[in-house]
C-alpha cells in the first residue's frame, strides 16, 4: 500500500510501479522583504479603492518545499522518478524497504505543502489526486516503527485523509479498527470513489495462516467512520479498479488458486469469477470495454472483455 519484499512467498509485502505523476512546478523560493513602516503615507485623493480579498478558493494545492522530510521519507519537488524496473501488486508512491529506519523516497505525484508527511509514526505511502481536486492521503507505519513488526503478524497502523483542494482536511480515518481481525491483514490498494472508500484487507502471507479469514473488499463511509460491507474472503489481495457499478479485484498466492473478481459496489456481492494461470500482479483498463490483467512476475498479460457491464449481469470474457 520498493526495493525490499516482492514476489509471493511467505511474508511477500510487495509495492506496485507508482501511478504517472503530472508535470508540476515546484514551490518558488520565498524572500523575504524588510517589514513596511509603522505609518502608511496619506492615501492621494485620486487613490483607488483597495482590491478585495482573494477568493479563498483561488489556490495553487501544489505549492511545496523543494525538499521535505518526515520520519524516513523524502519527498522532492517536483518528485523524484522510481528507479524500480519491476511491478508488484501493492499500490504506492514510495521506493525504498518498508522497515523503520531505512530511507525512502517519494515517487508519485507532487505533494502540496498543506499535507503532511507523518501521521504519528505513520508515513505517507500514497497519494491520489480527484477529479474534483481533493486529495486522498494514505499513511502505514513502517515495519518497526511501532504498531507492526516485519518477523510478527500484527496489522500495521493505516491512516486515510481527504484534503480539500486549498488543503481543509474533510475527514480523517484510522483504519485499523474496521478492519476484521488485529493481524495478518494489510491493506494492498485502497480508492475514494465518490462518498465511499474502498480497500483491501489482503493476507499478509498464505491464506491458511489466517484460516482463509482475509483478503476480502471492504466499503467504508469514511464520515461516519464505519464499514458497509465486506466481501467474502480471497477476493482482493492487490491493486484493483473500479468501473461504472462494479469492482474488478484479483487473488492469488503461491500454490493457492489465482482468480479475478467482478465485485459489486452496491453490497459487495461478487458477480463473477475467471480463473487465472498465475496471481494477478496488476489490473488496469486498457481501453474502454478493455480489462488487462498482468500475472506474477509480471512478464505475461491477459485481456478480457467487460461485457454486460450496464447491467445487473457484468461478465469478463476472454477474447476469441
Amino acid at each position: 500500500m520498493v526495493v525490499a519484499l516482492t514476489g509471493c512467498g511467505p511474508h511477500s509485502k510487495p509495492i506496485s510501479a507508482p501511478q504517472t505523476p503530472p508535470t508540476l512546478q515546484p514551490t518558488p523560493k520565498i524572500v523575504e522583504t524588510p517589514a513596511q513602516a509603522a505609518t502608511p503615507p496619506e492615501p492621494s485623493p485620486d487613490a483607488q479603492a483597495p482590491q478585495q480579498p482573494a477568493d479563498p478558493n483561488d489556490c495553487n494545492p501544489f505549492i511545496a518545499p523543494l525538499s521535505r522530510t518526515g520520519g524516513s521519507l523524502t519527498v522532492h519537488a517536483p518528485p523524484r522518478k522510481s528507479e524500480r524496473s519491476f511491478g508488484s501488486r501493492m499500490r504506492s508512491h514510495v521506493d525504498g524497504s518498508l522497515s523503520a529506519g531505512s530511507p525512502r523516497v517519494w515517487v508519485g505525484p507532487q505533494v502540496p505543502g498543506f499535507v503532511p508527511l507523518l501521521e504519528g509514526t505513520a508515513e505517507l505511502f500514497l497519494l491520489r489526486h480527484e477529479s474534483d481536486g481533493s486529495f486522498v492521503a494514505f499513511y502505514r507505519d513502517p515495519y518497526g516503527a511501532s504498531s507492526c513488526d516485519l518477523s510478527g503478524n500484527d496489522n500495521c497502523k493505516y491512516v486515510a485523509t481527504l484534503f480539500a483542494h486549498c488543503g481543509e482536511v474533510m475527514w480523517s480515518i484510522g483504519l485499523g479498527g474496521l478492519l476484521s481481525r488485529p493481524d495478518q491483514l494489510e491493506i494492498q490498494d485502497i480508492q475514494l470513489e465518490g462518498d465511499t472508500l474502498y480497500f483491501n484487507e489482503a493476507c499478509q502471507s498464505y491464506s491458511k495462516d489466517a484460516k482463509g479469514k482475509c483478503s476480502a473488499l471492504v466499503a467504508v463511509d469514511p464520515v461516519a467512520n464505519k464499514v458497509l460491507w465486506r466481501s467474502k474472503p480471497l477476493v482482493s489481495n492487490g491493486v484493483f479498479f473500479i468501473s461504472g457499478d462494479y469492482i474488478v479485484a484479483g487473488y492469488g498466492f503461491t500454490a493457492e488458486r489465482d482468480t479475478l473478481s467482478i465485485v459489486r459496489r452496491s453490497d459487495g456481492r461478487v458477480m463473477g469469477r475467471q480463473r487465472l494461470p498465475k496471481a494477478p500482479q496488476d489490473i488496469r483498463l486498457l481501453e474502454p470495454g478493455v480489462v488487462e490483467v498482468e500475472v506474477y512476475p509480471g512478464d505475461t498479460t491477459y485481456l478480457f472483455r467487460m461485457v454486460g457491464w450496464e447491467t445487473k449481469s457484468p461478465k469478463l470474457v476472454k477474447p476469441e
